[in-house]
C-alpha cells in the first residue's frame, strides 16, 4: 500500500488492516440446531446480520485465537447491527458485540476459548471489572420492541407477546458437530412490561423475567398453567376491600406469566427435571397470601386449604367461558387467583380481569390471635370477579363482584350469625350492590335467654324491610322491627323494638355485630294492675371481644286512694343500671329505690314526701369506687302558702387499686421459716 506522509515523501509501507466480511449473514435457530432445551430458550428463529463488511478493526493477538471485534480507532466493541425473526414472524432489530471464531480451530479448542471470553458472573451483586464489560455486552437494549418469548399455543395468537426493554444474552456451547458455528446464542434473562400487572401496581414498569424450568425442560404443556416465564422477584399486588365489597382484600404476590390463564401465584411444586409434581404445601400457599385480608381484618391466607393436584389442570386455557362455567358451578374453583388481559371482540379496547373463586377452611390456631374466634368458613367458598374495560375512545369502566357464601360470625362464643350469602357488586355510574341472604342469629352461654325473643324476628333479617348503607368507609345493614303493643286484661306490654346491625368496615377495623332490646332514649313499658316498669339492654361486639354491655330495668307499683275529703297516692320504684365499656376500660353498676307520697285535705292541705337512694359501682381499670346518695324532700302547701325541705347525704368509698400481690400478703420472714421447715 502507498501511502502519503509528511516529510517522508511518497514512500511504500507494508500495512495491515483486518476486517471481517460477513459471508453468511443469516443463521436458523430451533428445536434441531442443538440447543440443551430444544430452541425454547431462544426466543429467535433466526438471527441477521445486517453488516456486511466491518471497518478497520483492532489486531488479535493471535490469529489462532478467538477475540471480540474491536474498531481499531477506539479500541471499544463494534457493535453489529442484528434484525431477528421471533416466533410470530416479527422482525426485531438491536445491535450486539460478536465474538470472531477463526476458521479451522477444531470444536474442543474453539469452546474453550468462548468459554474464557465469556467468563463472568452476569448475576454478581458486586460485579468485577471483567463481570460488568461482560454484562454491557450481554444486556442488550431492545427498545420496547414486542416480541414472542415463546411459541405461542394454537389459536393464542400474541399471548406469549411483550414490549421488551432488554434482554441478556448467553452462550451455550454443546452444539452438535454439524451445525455451523460452535457455539449457541440463547437468552437468560429479560426485562418486559406485564400490562396486566401494571393495572395493580402502577409503578411496575419492566419487570425482571427468567424462562420458566418446566416450560424449559418439559415445554409449555407440561405446565398445568402453561407457564412459560418466571418473575425474578414476585409482585404484590394490593387490591383494596372497598374495591372488594369488603369481602376481601385478596392481595397475592403474583410469579407465573402464562399464556392464556395470565399472570398468577407460582403454587406448584416441582421436581428435579422441571416436571410439576404438585401443589406446594399449605404453609408456602399461605405465604404467598400473606397480606390477604378477608372482612377487612381476618388474615385470609389463614383459612386457605390445600391444592388437589387433579386441580391444578384447570388453570389451562382459561377462556371467558371456561371461567363462567367455574363460577356457575357449586363445586368449581380456581386454585389461584388468575390476572388477565385481552382485546375486545371488536378490537376497539382491552379488558383487565382479576378471577378467584376459592374454598376456605378451618385455620390453624395461632396463639394472640384476635381473629380465631370469630369467622366459621368450614365449607364457605369466596368469590372475586374484577373487570375493567379501557376503550379507545371512552373512560375506564370498572366492575367488581364479590361473594361469600355458607360462613357464620361466631363472637366471642356469645352471639352467632350465620350467612348463607354476602355479595357485592359495583360499577360505573351507579351505588354499589350489596346483599345478604340467609341470615340467623342465635345467642349463646349467658345470652341464651334472650333466644325466646328471636321469634319476633323475620326468617331473614337482611330481607324486606331492612336497611343496608354502604359509604366508602363499609357498609353497614342491619334491620329494626318495632313490636306492635300488647295488652290482655291488666297486663301491657308496649313500646318494644328489636335491632340487629352488622358493620363490615373498609379500612381494616374488626367487624362488628349489635344487637338491642328497645334503646336507653325509648325503653319499653310493662304494666301489671298496680305494677309496672321498662327497660332496655344491648350489646356491641367485635373480633376482639365484647366491648360495651348496657341494660337497665326499672320495676315498682302505685296506689290512689280519695275519700271524698281527703285524697292521696303512694308510689315505689326501684331500678338497675348496668354498663360495660371496654374502650374507656370502665364498668359501673347502679341501683336506686324511689318512694312518693301525698295527700290532700279538702284541697287546701298538701303535704308530699319523696325519697330517693341511689347506689353504685365504678370501676375505671384497676380503681374502684361505691357512691352512695339519699334525698329526702318533704313538701308542704297551706291554701297559697309552700314550702319544701330536702335533706340530702352522699358516701364514698374507694376500694383497692387491685388484688394484692403475694408480698403483701406473707412477710418475707415468715415465708423463710415456711420454705425452711420443708426443707428440713
Amino acid at each position: 500500500m502507498f501511502v502519503a506522509r509528511p516529510n517522508d515523501g511518497i514512500v511504500a509501507y507494508l500495512q495491515r488492516e483486518d476486517r471481517v466480511i460477513v459471508k453468511q449473514p443469516e443463521l436458523p435457530y430451533g428445536s434441531d440446531t442443538g440447543f440443551t432445551h430444544a430452541g425454547r430458550e431462544m426466543p429467535f428463529r433466526a438471527l441477521r446480520i445486517t453488516d456486511r463488511v466491518t471497518p478497520p478493526l483492532r489486531q488479535p493477538v493471535s490469529d489462532t485465537d478467538a477475540f471480540w471485534v474491536a474498531v481499531q480507532s477506539t479500541g471499544e466493541d463494534y457493535e453489529f447491527t442484528l434484525i431477528g425473526t421471533d416466533h410470530e414472524d416479527r422482525k426485531v432489530s438491536f445491535t450486539m458485540p460478536l465474538v470472531y471464531v477463526p476458521d479451522g480451530l477444531d470444536k474442543a479448542t474453539a469452546e474453550a476459548q468462548l468459554k474464557n471470553l465469556y467468563a463472568g458472573d452476569l448475576n454478581a451483586a458486586n460485579p468485577s471489572t471483567v463481570d460488568r464489560k461482560l454484562m454491557s455486552r450481554m444486556n442488550r437494549p431492545m427498545g420496547g420492541q414486542v416480541i414472542a418469548l415463546a411459541q405461542p399455543p394454537p389459536g393464542a395468537s400474541g399471548s406469549t407477546s411483550h414490549a421488551v426493554g432488554k434482554l441478556t444474552f448467553g452462550l451455550g456451547v454443546t452444539g452438535p458437530a454439524a451445525h455451523p458455528v460452535v457455539g449457541l446464542p440463547h437468552v437468560s434473562a429479560a426485562e418486559v412490561r406485564v400490562p396486566a400487572v401494571e393495572q395493580f401496581a402502577p409503578n411496575a414498569g419492566y419487570l425482571a423475567v427468567g424462562f420458566n424450568d418446566t416450560f424449559l425442560q418439559q415445554t409449555m404443556e407440561g405446565h398445568p398453567a402453561g407457564a412459560y416465564l418466571n418473575l425474578k422477584e414476585a409482585v404484590s399486588l394490593t387490591f383494596g376491600a372497598a374495591k372488594a365489597g369488603g369481602i376481601a382484600s385478596p392481595n397475592a404476590a403474583v410469579e407465573l406469566i402464562t399464556s392464556q390463564a395470565g399472570v398468577i401465584p407460582n403454587v406448584f411444586k416441582t421436581g428435579q427435571a422441571g416436571e410439576v409434581v404438585g401443589a406446594l404445601d399449605l404453609k408456602d400457599i399461605r405465604a404467598a397470601f400473606g397480606k390477604a385480608k378477608l372482612l377487612g381484618f381476618i388474615d385470609l391466607s389463614r383459612y386457605l386449604q390445600n391444592i388437589a393436584k387433579e386441580s391444578l389442570g384447570t388453570l389451562r386455557q382459561l377462556g371467558d367461558d371456561q371461567i363462567e362455567a367455574i363460577l356457575r358451578a357449586p363445586d368449581g374453583l380456581l386454585p389461584a387467583p388468575v390476572l388477565r388481559i385481552r382485546d375486545l371482540a371488536d378490537g376497539q379496547g382491552k379488558e383487565l380481569r382479576y378471577v378467584w373463586k376459592t374454598a376456605l377452611g378451618k385455620p390453624d390456631a395461632q396463639p394472640g390471635d384476635q381473629s380465631k374466634d370469630i369467622l366459621d368458613v368450614s365449607g364457605a367458598v369466596l368469590t372475586l370477579d374484577a373487570r375493567t374495560v379501557r376503550a379507545k375512545d371512552a373512560v375506564d369502566k370498572a366492575t367488581v363482584e364479590g361473594r361469600l357464601t355458607n360462613f357464620a360470625l361466631d363472637f366471642s362464643g356469645m352471639v352467632r350469625v350465620k350467612i348463607a350469602d354476602l355479595s357485592f357488586r359495583t360499577g360505573p355510574g351507579r351505588k354499589p350492590d350489596v346483599t345478604a341472604s340467609g341470615l340467623e342469629l342465635e345467642f349463646r352461654n349467658e345470652l341464651e335467654f334472650i333466644n325466646s325473643l328471636r321469634s319476633a324476628l323475620p326468617a331473614d333479617a337482611f330481607g324486606g324491610g331492612a336497611y343496608i348503607d354502604v359509604q366508602p368507609s363499609g357498609v353497614r345493614a342491619g334491620y329494626r322491627l318495632a313490636l306492635p303493643a300488647i295488652g290482655v286484661g291488666v297486663f301491657s306490654l308496649s313500646n318494644v323494638s328489636l335491632g340487629a346491625e352488622l358493620v363490615i368496615p373498609f379500612d381494616g377495623n374488626p367487624v362488628s355485630f349489635r344487637f338491642s332490646v328497645s334503646e336507653r332514649t325509648h325503653p319499653f313499658n310493662v304494666a301489671v294492675s298496680l305494677f309496672g316498669g321498662g327497660g332496655y339492654f344491648s350489646m356491641l361486639v367485635d373480633a376482639k371481644g365484647v366491648q360495651r354491655i348496657e341494660g337497665a330495668i326499672e320495676f315498682g307499683g302505685s296506689a290512689a286512694l280519695d275519700l271524698g275529703v281527703a285524697s292521696g297516692g303512694v308510689s315505689v320504684m326501684a331500678g338497675i343500671h348496668f354498663e360495660f365499656d371496654a374502650a374507656a376500660d370502665r364498668v359501673s353498676l347502679g341501683g336506686y329505690l324511689r318512694c312518693n307520697g301525698f295527700l290532700c285535705v279538702l284541697g287546701i292541705i298538701t303535704v308530699s314526701v319523696e325519697f330517693y337512694l341511689e347506689l353504685a359501682y365504678e370501676k375505671h381499670g384497676h380503681e374502684s369506687v361505691v357512691r352512695g346518695k339519699g334525698t329526702l324532700t318533704v313538701s308542704v302547701r297551706i291554701a297559697f302558702f309552700s314550702k319544701s325541705v330536702s335533706l340530702e347525704l352522699e358516701r364514698s368509698f374507694s376500694g383497692a387499686p387491685g388484688d394484692p400481690a403475694f408480698a403483701d400478703c406473707v412477710l418475707p420472714h415468715h415465708w423463710h421459716e415456711y420454705c425452711a421447715a420443708f426443707a428440713a
